[in-house]
């Protein structure tokens, strides 16, 4: 169905009166009838002797045709809804053969464009039929008739074209209404690009949510993902972004912001060329009739690919999200939305154009405007966006666009661009004058005769005059004015040039400049100024500035939004602030701006302030009562979202009142204060304990008296030690208590303290567990048999003793019954009779161990007997690690010595067995075997030591990062130390021989310990029993002293008349 849409069309101004043509209405001469005055409505066919119109107006567009049916034949009909009847030609008549029928007379004369009569040779009524509609119809016959022509009213009864009196958004919603439904979408998705060097980002813990508004963020995630916005993510993704929220205007509602910046570093952007302005402007000329259309939530109508929708990830407390649709914040965004407005609805169309997320619209005549907004229309409707109906403007005479007002008139420069520096108030003073001379010669290069222009004002400067304000300083004053708001100085926008905006902030004034670049020089395009609120001025400095950036980017909004731009400051904190550094470590107002500027992209630099002259003295002369609505607008929502920070804080509003007291009462922070309002000095003039505060100037704020780094509460000197309490209340170490701090409070040193505060707690030190030190391998021994590992162990109610040899692993085991220390020496003996005497045996420090007997016999076989750490069994790990082997072996094997001959016979990792490396030969099993293999052999020593040396590296590595292992800090004799395992304190008296261990003296007497049981105590603290004691009093002297391994046999001993044996006490050296 040919669908088409036309509004109001006046004829009056298209039929010219004739000098001497008679009126058929009212008699008098001059004009025509159906222009007549007193005739009917143009639009109406006139029941009078005035007669009716049948023309065409060119308009340049193709014209609207309709295949008609006419009594049972096809004629091509143009709709014109300016013509009162239907007309075919008689050639159209007579080829359907309609000549035998008689045409009927014509009650009234047809006239022509220009109010010339038509020759018209009858009528004949006839049933038309387009589709499934039919009308009954009155057609003329007209001689020479170009076209065929259906009249307005037989179109409008075919449903070919809709009457619209006036448009409007009324009107547009009935005639469009999936244009005002909802969300839109457009069918073809976006792939976000990725640069080939990107490395993902991805947080693991969400950002602190105000616990009020806790629910309102549940419900606006609930509202987006109902819109098909975002979506839940279950799986893992390489990418996942922060979230940060901020309170709307009416505090019901939130708004989600979604930090892309670590994204963003890594998007390659898109390159689209938009019309050059004097082009567009080229296009207006003429123009009578406007419309501006506005998309609604412009970008959030463009879908992302799958795999572009995952790089979207953000992380809330209520789990992870990513965006169905493209999200405000990405670079990329702005340069494909503009090309898919171009692209999907605007391309190729007449009296059309778009700049981002405008779209103009016009027309010379109602008609032609109409005409042209209707096929726009249609195309957005058919690409799927939707519009924000309370932004569009329709069938206006005057429009706001691109720096311009467009109107009937013809075009003129939107004064708001040159009123900062037109309406600019006379310097007071010579620092002011010199601020605005400096503005002058900054940008008046293309300024002739400036040295001529500028003289009485320059002279003013000199030490030598007094300060005098007359005629001829007012006149160069306005003429310099003048020279800077008119070409050549101000240049006309283009959007394919390098632009940058400049913007300072005063004590009392907010200044900003708008810059593009010709060829080698920055001219300027527009200017902005304004006074500062009364609370404004009592931003802190950083603050201020940070305002003047965010105003400056939203007053020159439309020139910038899509486009990449510099943005320049004089204040060099703000290039981190409202650049890469995270957005929950910002102020809360420095926050809330950075969330507004996220939908430009810009890159912020640092300007020296005397380079930065035109902002500069735009803020020192700013225009007076100059507060716009979108001005209060963003002081509102900067406040109502400092309120909400403030509320989020896990404090009371007695804590925060008492707080506020302090801080002024506290010199220092007082002073603080004092600098954040009225800006900072150089460091070498602060005074005690307020250089400290320097470094932090940037993030330091003040807010309703209270002084905050970022969005941590500063806390004055004699409130912090109950504030440290509260910090460590739970006991935790010292990062987690950094943490706690860092999501609420801070002061200089705060860090340290902390550290310092857990190290010495005593609760904290009792329970402290070292971390493990990095593995120690034992070298293979240089021959078999040279160094051996002893051990005791029990299973199924039997006791064994177990030798391990360090450089084979061939393993002995002997039944102890009971198990004293003569027995463990005779089976020792018996062992070593065997196999010869070791150079080296390690044992622990159990009982039949660590005695008399035990050294006696080291020395009468002459071998080094050496003891590991007491409880530290990691430390004679071999037999630690074959007692392990041999339970296995036993448990399952109903014949132990087959078992036993089974490892021995079984090759290791190395290639060979336990008895090839002890023996040199393979020991004959139950396996067949040839001869030959029987026969001695002796290994290949280097490589057998090259592959255990790899496979120890290779156990070393991965225990080391599996156990996360770091080396503990050496102590020194004279350290008090927490001993762990024993609940005590001591003092370390020396280094013991064996690695990592230290020989402690305490209450207790003089004990020998690994470095992973020792906490050591701070050097100022003593360390009696009654600063710490031992928490475990249930233990005895015996158990602190003498320490057993865990799977040494633990029964107790008694004697053949039951009396139990009491272990004697010896020192653990």
């Amino acid at each position: 169905m040919f669908q088409v849409w036309q509004g109001t069309r006046t004829r009056s101004s298209a039929v010219p009166s004739k000098k001497n043509a008679e009126c058929h209405n009212c008699g008098k001469r001059g004009h025509y009838g159906r222009v007549c005055k007193s005739s009917t409505s143009v639009n109406e066919v006139a029941d009078s002797a005035a007669g009716l119109f049948l023309g065409e107006v060119d308009s340049g567009e193709e014209p609207w045709l309709a295949d008609i049916n006419v009594g049972g034949h096809k004629v091509t009909f143009k709709l014109d809804s300016g013509a009162d009847v239907s007309a075919i030609s008689e050639q159209t008549f007579l080829s359907f053969k309609l000549k035998d029928k008689a045409l009927d007379k014509a009650e009234k004369p047809l006239y022509g464009p220009g109010g010339a009569a038509l020759t018209v040779l009858g009528s004949t009524t006839e049933t038309i039929v387009y589709g499934d509609r039919s009308t009954t119809e009155k057609i003329y016959v007209v001689r020479n008739l170009r076209v065929p022509l259906l009249s307005r009213t037989a179109s409008v009864r075919l449903k070919l074209i809709t009457r619209v009196d006036t448009i409007n958004k009324e009107t547009v919603t009935k005639a469009y209404p999936k244009l005002c439904e909802g969300l839109g979408r457009v069918q073809k998705p976006y792939t976000i690009k990725l640069k080939p060097d990107a490395k993902p980002f991805s947080l693991k813990v969400p950002r602190r949510v105000p616990l009020p508004l806790m629910g309102k963020v549940k419900e606006e995630l609930d509202r987006m993902e109902g819109l098909g916005v975002i979506s839940r993510v279950d799986e893992p993704t390489d990418w996942c972004c922060g979230m940060v929220v901020a309170p709307k205007k009416d505090k019901e509602k939130v708004r989600i912001c979604v930090d892309m910046t670590p994204l963003n570093e890594s998007v390659c952007r898109e390159r689209y060329i938009l019309p050059s302005v004097d082009q567009t402007l080229g296009m207006l000329t003429g123009a009578q009739y406007f419309s501006k259309l506005d998309a609604n939530m412009g970008f959030w109508q463009i879908p992302l690919s799958k795999e572009s929708a995952l790089l979207t990830t953000f992380i809330t407390p209520f789990g992870r999200y990513h965006f169905n649709r493209l999200p405000f914040g990405i670079s990329s965004a702005p340069e494909h939305f503009q090309n898919m407005m171009v692209t999907e609805v605007t391309a190729d169309l007449e009296g059309v154009v778009c700049h981002m997320d405008d779209i103009l619209v016009w027309g010379s005549t109602v008609e032609e405007h109409d005409t042209r907004l209707h096929a726009v229309l249609q195309r957005a409707e058919k690409a799927g966006v939707t519009l924000n109906m309370s932004k569009c403007e329709f069938n206006k005479r005057k429009v706001k666009f691109l720096g311009f007002i467009v109107s009937a008139d013809g075009m003129s420069p939107d004064p708001d661009k040159t009123q900062a520096v037109q309406d600019m108030k006379e310097p007071s003073n010579v620092s002011e004058l010199r601020s605005f001379l400096g503005m002058v010669n900054q940008l008046g290069k293309f300024i002739p005769n400036l040295s001529e222009k500028d003289k009485p004002l320059r002279d003013l400067l000199s030490t030598k005059n007094m300060w005098y304000w007359g005629h001829d300083q007012q006149k160069a004053f306005h003429n310099l004015k003048h020279e800077l708001s008119s070409p050549p100085v101000l240049q006309l926008y283009n959007p394919n040039k390098p632009q940058k905006i400049s913007a300072d902030a005063s004590s009392f004034g907010l200044g900003a400049v708008m810059l593009q670049k010709e060829g080698d020089v920055w001219s300027p395009v527009a200017y902005a100024s304004r006074s500062l609120t009364p609370t404004e001025q009592r931003y802190a400095q950083v603050e201020k500035e940070a305002l003047a950036l965010t105003w400056a980017c939203e007053r020159f909004n439309d020139f910038i939004l899509g486009l990449h731009f510099e943005l320049e400051t004089d204040h060099k904190p703000l290039v981190s602030l409202l650049g890469g550094q995270a957005l929950d470590a910002l102020p809360p107002r420095i926050q809330r701006f950075r969330m507004r500027l996220m939908r430009y992209s810009y890159t912020i630099k640092h300007i020296p302030g005397k380079s930065l002259t035109t902002a500069d003295t735009l803020s020192r002369l700013p225009l007076t009562n100059s507060v716009t609505g979108a001005d209060t607008d963003l002081m509102e929502d900067t406040n109502i979202y400092l309120e909400s920070v403030l509320e989020g804080l896990p404090t009371s509003s007695k804590y925060l009142a008492d707080l506020q007291e302090q801080l002024m009462s506290d010199s220092v922070c007082s002073q603080v204060i004092r600098y954040c309002a009225e800006g900072w000095p150089d460091r070498n003039q602060l005074q005690g304990a307020v250089k400290h505060y320097w470094p932090e100037r940037a993030v330091l704020s003040v807010h309703n008296g209270l002084l905050l780094r970022g969005t941590r509460l500063v806390i004055p000197a004699n409130m912090r030690n109950s504030v440290l309490d509260k910090i460590h209340e739970g006991h935790q170490g010292v990062v987690k208590c950094r943490e706690r701090a860092r999501q609420a409070v801070w002061w200089p040193g705060l860090s340290n303290q902390i550290s310092e505060l857990v190290l010495k707690c005593r609760q904290c030190i009792q329970e402290r567990v070292n971390a493990r030190e990095p593995l120690m391998p034992t070298d293979l021994p240089e021959r078999p048999w040279q160094k051996l590992g002893a051990d005791l162990f029990a299973l199924k109610d039997k006791n064994y003793l177990l030798l391990v040899d360090y450089f084979s692993r061939y393993i002995e085991i002997a039944q102890l019954s009971p198990t004293r220390s003569a027995n463990v020496i005779v089976h020792l003996k018996s062992i070593f009779a065997r196999h010869g005497i070791p150079e080296i045996l390690i044992t622990d420090n159990g009982p039949q161990f660590a005695c008399q007997e035990m050294k006696d016999f080291a020395s009468e076989y002459c071998f080094e007997h050496v003891t590991s750490s007491p409880r530290y069994p990691q430390s004679n790990g071999e037999a630690e690690r074959a007692v392990q082997t041999v339970k296995n072996l036993l448990k399952k094997a109903s014949d132990p010595y087959r078992a036993l001959l089974a490892y021995r016979t079984t090759a290791l990792a190395n290639g060979y067995s336990p008895a090839q490396l002890l023996m040199g030969r393979r020991l004959r099993t139950t396996l067949p075997m040839l001869p030959e293999a029987l026969q001695p052999c002796v290994p290949n020593l280097r490589q057998l030591r090259h592959v255990e040396r790899e496979r120890r590296m290779r156990q070393t590595e991965c225990f080391n990062k599996r156990h996360r292992t770091r080396d503990l800090d050496k102590l020194i004799p004279g350290n008090p130390v927490w001993i762990a395992n024993a609940k005590a304190t001591g003092t370390v008296t020396s280094v013991h021989p064996t690695p990592r261990s230290y020989v402690i003296s305490g209450p207790q007497g003089t004990i020998r310990r690994n470095r992973s049981h020792l906490v050591p105590l701070p050097i100022s603290e003593t360390h009696t029993e009654t600063q710490l004691t031992r928490s475990n009093e249930r233990n005895t002297p015996a158990e602190i002293l003498s320490e057993p391994q865990a799977h040494q046999t633990p029964d107790v001993v008694r004697t053949r008349s039951g009396r139990e044996v009491v272990k004697p006490k010896r020192l653990d050296l």
